[in-house]
């Protein structure tokens, strides 16, 4: 089977990408064809289609002519129609499956693909498809005032970036784009990774039949099972103010006889940089983004790692990695983690936003060293039975030969 694989980014900025590429490379190995269309936002990241990849446009170049040209490709991009259609012609792909486009893309490589009567899949590892503010987050709590479709209400309410400016740029993309109707009626069917995310985009007025649940898989077999107690605890993902960051560092300022390490990168880094050092949290160490071996060794460190997102996380890749490692994982009880924890098995669940209620489960957790080895063991267990690759496989291919 001829596959293409389309993503905006080709780096691993967060889960969304790093699934994108784990899907790529786990449909090689399972000897198909397949091919690649993003931006060329690494240009390290070399690839034999990358010379169809768009030109790599950021919003934070802050030359006037880049952001005029940002700004007119989040509603369309003649470059990515022209190059996605001559890819389209030269590979023939038997399905397209999307990732994330929005921005640097655009919905305009849709069309292309659609006139070519090419059946298209898309996973979800957001809600920009019904919100103009993708994790439905703003000033620190859930936001959810644009539901259903009334997208004008994000604007006073500056839902985005805190910014009248980029709200409005955000919601008009929205009216435009519902207007064609290419994002929701030229998609054969949306992959989710969590039944939470499921109900949550029909809330919103997506059709229930056009959404199938498929939880993320790991690769355990490259985690080795390594038996590390650990001396810190880990968080390892996107530095973000929906992720509960400086909640949980609030919580280990409490906590000072422990050690937190925080992996990854995003916006919200100096920001709490400064945080540790106004608030003198000697605890608690940035280490900066990692990825595949340092990844893992940090992972396999750990006694165990943190989850404490304060937003409607769709399911928590960093949990099965974690997982994989045999770590357990302490996490918010919000959206689609609670299907991946089961608490007191795998990992605890604590109250969301709730600092005293995490502690006590830092506490248990870290106080208890049978129990953490417990968990981790169940935790191991859990990767290999309800999230490998060969399952995920099966599935995945069932729903793409559905389609074609």
């Amino acid at each position: 089977m001829n596959i293409l694989y389309i993503n905006k980014f080709f780096h691993v900025q967060g889960g969304v990408d790093r699934n994108f590429f784990d899907i790529g490379n786990l449909m090689e190995k399972k000897d198909h064809n397949v091919a690649y269309f993003s931006s060329k936002s690494n240009p390290l990241n070399k690839n034999e289609w990358d010379k169809y990849f768009v030109s790599y446009l950021s919003y934070t170049n802050k030359s006037i002519y880049s952001k005029l040209k940002f700004g007119l490709r989040i509603y369309y991009s003649a470059e990515a129609r022209r190059k996605v259609s001559i890819i389209l012609d030269e590979f023939r792909p038997d399905i397209v499956h999307i990732h994330s486009y929005y921005h640097h893309l655009s919905p305009s490589i849709l069309p292309e693909i659609k006139k070519r009567n090419i059946p298209i899949v898309q996973s979800l590892g957001d809600y920009h498809i019904v919100s103009p503010n993708y994790n439905l987050f703003h000033n620190g709590k859930i936001c959810e005032i644009s539901k259903p479709d009334r997208y004008y209400k994000a604007i006073l309410h500056k839902c985005v970036k805190n910014s009248y400016v980029v709200t409005s740029a955000e919601v008009l993309e929205k009216y435009v784009h519902r207007w064609l109707g290419w994002e929701r009626y030229y998609i054969g069917q949306f992959i989710v990774p969590s039944r939470f995310m499921k109900k949550k985009l029909i809330e919103y007025g997506l059709s229930a039949d056009n959404i199938k649940v498929l939880p993320h898989f790991i690769d355990s077999n490259s985690y080795k099972d390594k038996k590390i107690s650990g001396n810190y605890i880990l968080y390892f993902g996107r530095l973000s103010e929906e992720k509960g960051l400086k909640f949980l560092l609030k919580a280990m300022s409490k906590l000072p006889g422990i050690k937190l390490k925080i992996a990854g990168s995003g916006p919200d880094d100096k920001e709490l940089r400064r945080y540790i050092y106004k608030h003198k949290i000697r605890n608690a160490d940035l280490v900066g983004f990692k990825e595949a071996n340092e990844l893992r060794d940090l992972i396999f460190g750990c006694k165990f790692s943190i989850l404490p997102s304060l937003w409607y996380e769709v399911f928590g890749l960093s949990i099965i990695e974690s997982f994989a490692a045999g770590k357990a994982v302490i996490a918010s009880n919000i959206g689609g983690i609670r299907e991946v924890i089961k608490n007191n098995y795998n990992g605890l669940l604590f109250n969301t936003g709730d600092e005293e209620d995490l502690i006590r489960k830092i506490n248990l957790l870290w106080n208890n060293s049978a129990l953490c080895r417990t968990l981790g063991r169940n935790a191991r267990k859990s990767s290999k039975k309800d999230y490998n690759g060969n399952g995920y496989y099966q599935k995945l291919i069932k729903i793409y030969k559905n389609l074609i």
